[in-house]
């Protein structure tokens, strides 16, 4: 097995111990296992792709130099995160106090797992392939669903759209969600219940 391949079998804090000695290798491969989930995070506060970039780059950047600062590695992903929505909120009050408007009306990402969201409040259709493998019309109205269920992502707000990113597309618990976004877990339960409704009562149509 070659050392790259090692390293990515690593546990995480084996990994994180490893980045904090100065191994710039074990960091990249935490890197390319939070990326993603960082992206999401900065997308579902800025809804502006270049933004959230941007952001997750200055994330990654503030993380290899601050890690030495990190006295728990197992709290590595939150920590993470942690950085990007405040990064990520700094631009939005940014952006507030030049008088524009960060919030570009681009459509919510095409991330994986979305689909996986869609059953609890959809007509089961996490089982059904919108590749084209099965019924037509059924590929049809999954897809019709997605594009609704991301608009209906984009009309929440901003606390509540953090909160459902890291619950129900990146897997979360309450508390990495509390850790993450710097609040009592009780406020993150009462965020995600209120997402929860929103969507599930304007997703009715489909059931």
């Amino acid at each position: 097995m070659s050392e790259a391949s090692q390293e990515r079998r690593m546990d995480e804090r084996t990994l994180v111990l490893r980045a904090q000695d100065g191994d710039v290798d074990a960091f990249e491969v935490l890197i390319d296992r939070h990326q993603s989930a960082l992206l999401r995070l900065a997308s579902a506060t800025l809804r502006n792709r270049a933004d959230a970039e941007d952001v997750v780059q200055e994330t990654l950047l503030t993380a290899w130099r601050r890690l030495h600062l990190l006295q728990d590695p197992d709290a590595f992903r939150s920590w993470l995160l942690q950085i990007c929505a405040r990064r990520s909120t700094d631009v939005v009050r940014r952006s507030a106090r030049r008088g524009t408007d960060p919030l570009a009306p681009e459509v919510f990402p095409e991330q994986p797992g979305v689909g996986g969201s869609v059953g609890p409040v959809g007509s089961g259709s996490g089982g059904t392939n919108a590749g084209g493998h099965g019924d037509p019309f059924d590929a049809v109205v999954v897809d019709a669903q997605m594009r609704t269920l991301r608009q209906l992502l984009d009309g929440l707000e901003e606390s509540q759209r953090e909160c459902w990113v890291l619950r129900e597309i990146d897997g979360l618990g309450y508390a990495e969600i509390a850790s993450a976004l710097d609040l009592p877990e009780s406020t993150v339960r009462g965020r995600l219940a209120r997402a929860r409704a929103h969507i599930i009562a304007r997703m009715e149509e489909w059931r």
